[in-house]
């Protein structure tokens, strides 16, 4: 009778080869080749819940998103930029893929030729973020400084010339320049877009009966 060998000790390596793969098509973001997940990923990797179900836009994002692009319409010089909405792609090289939620870039910048079926390659002007839609693998990483201030550099270095992160459960907006100027406003101050446009999101919002 053959003796059989003691059990082996898991190694790490062992372990990390057992270790789920989480697919490409759930990542939103990559910042300096680290991937930001589509928030609500481990529910779909669990079988809890479809892509089509994590990818959307809430109602309060729909609804601000909306208010923008009509601002936009009225007060925008629209022969000189062009405003966009939506999961907008953003390539600014190979580790670094972003996905904006609104963006105006100068035409003269994004030029005929550079609009095509794959990601904006130039710099937009101004970028505006509302809430996080991203998770990182280890869920309990807060994501200020990896995902906001990380984003926030990089538009920077690139070209733009301010972020606006809007904040709506904390009634928060930051807005973000170049030189390291980082300035906090409430949902009701009105906050400067760029020259001739200025949006007040909570006054919209109240006037619509709107809480939040």
């Amino acid at each position: 009778m053959t003796a059989k060998s003691p059990a082996q000790p898991v190694t790490g390596e062992a372990k990390k080869s057992k270790k789920r793969k989480i697919p490409a098509f759930l990542i939103r973001e990559t910042i300096d080749g680290v991937p930001f997940y589509y928030a609500g990923y481990k529910e779909v990797l669990n079988k809890k819940k479809t892509l089509e179900d994590i990818m959307p836009d809430s109602g309060l994002q729909s609804i601000i998103k909306a208010y923008l692009m009509r601002l936009f319409a009225q007060f925008l010089d629209w022969k000189l930029y062009q405003p966009v909405a939506g999961e907008v792609g953003n390539h600014l090289d190979h580790r670094n893929n972003l996905a904006l939620d609104v963006a105006i870039y100068d035409k003269s910048i994004l030029t005929p030729a550079k609009i095509t079926n794959k990601y904006i390659d130039v710099y937009p002007k101004v970028v505006i973020e509302i809430d996080l839609k991203v998770s990182l693998e280890d869920t309990s990483i807060d994501l200020f400084a990896p995902f906001v201030l990380a984003k926030s550099k990089k538009l920077l270095s690139f070209g733009t010339e301010r972020i606006i992160w809007v904040f709506t459960k904390s009634n928060t907006i930051l807005v973000v320049k170049p030189g390291n100027t980082w300035e906090v406003f409430q949902m009701n101050d009105d906050v400067l877009v760029m020259d001739g446009v200025v949006m007040n999101i909570g006054t919209y919002l109240e006037e619509e009966g709107i809480e939040i």
